[in-house]
């Protein structure tokens, strides 16, 4: 056996034996992860997010989503932005969700390329819970199956988070599931904040919209409104746009 395959074989096997550490299993290395909110989950397939798999979430306030998601898993969190957007990660806020500084590494990238080059090696080295990225721009379809492949490859989770709302027709893409979180204004003094959150598009599952509200002292999302223009019915499987 040459040693090059030797030490791709022993890289999977450390990308295995990092997914059952962080919860999952030697049969299903993905699993799901749960919002939280049972409304949510059960729009999306097998009732939460496709682990191993890039989700895109855009939106002024997707951070908190992102945040609040990734706090949720088990591990260390790499978390990539450009240069000329570093100034807008803020650490405190991102603890405001539970992802606290002990979890969480900054990879601070002079520019686009080393941005995506970041978060490929981050999704493909299996030993992070998530990786979140901070492109200047939505991610095309060909840099997205790249993505997506580091993260079924190293058994990580990846989020592609776009400050910008999503309009118009989506473009292409390889992600598993695009939502867009807008900031609402709380009916109630002391509710904290709320959302709209959007799913736009699941591979497998339905799309819908729901308000939420963060309870700061549960510290978790809860649903603040019934659920609007919702089909959960599975959609056929097909490529994402």
């Amino acid at each position: 056996m040459s040693p090059n395959r030797g030490d791709r074989k022993l890289g999977r096997l450390r990308a295995r034996v990092a997914r059952i550490e962080r919860g999952g299993s030697a049969g299903d290395p993905a699993g799901r992860l749960s919002t939280g909110m049972p409304a949510l989950d059960s729009a999306l397939p097998e009732g939460g997010l496709a682990r191993a798999c890039v989700h895109e979430a855009a939106g002024a306030v997707a951070d908190g989503f992102v945040a609040a998601l990734t706090a949720r898993l088990a591990g260390p969190v790499l978390w990539c932005v450009q240069q000329t957007g570093a100034d807008r990660l803020y650490a405190p806020g991102l603890a405001r969700f539970g992802l606290g500084p002990g979890r969480l590494t900054v990879a601070v990238c002079p520019n686009r390329t080393d941005c995506l080059w970041a978060m490929e090696e981050g999704l493909r080295a299996g030993v992070l819970a998530a990786v979140v990225g901070e492109p200047d721009g939505a991610v095309g379809l060909t840099a997205s199956r790249r993505l997506q492949l580091a993260a079924e490859a190293g058994g990580t989770t990846g989020f592609v988070l776009l400050r910008g709302a999503a309009r118009g027709r989506l473009a292409p893409s390889a992600v598993a599931s695009r939502w867009q979180v807008t900031p609402l204004p709380s009916l109630e003094r002391g509710m904290g904040l709320r959302w709209q959150i959007r799913l736009l598009r699941c591979r497998g599952g339905g799309t819908g919209a729901w308000e939420i509200d963060w309870d700061e002292t549960a510290d978790c999302f809860g649903l603040a409104a019934a659920v609007v223009d919702r089909s959960a019915e599975p959609r056929r499987q097909g490529r994402l746009g």
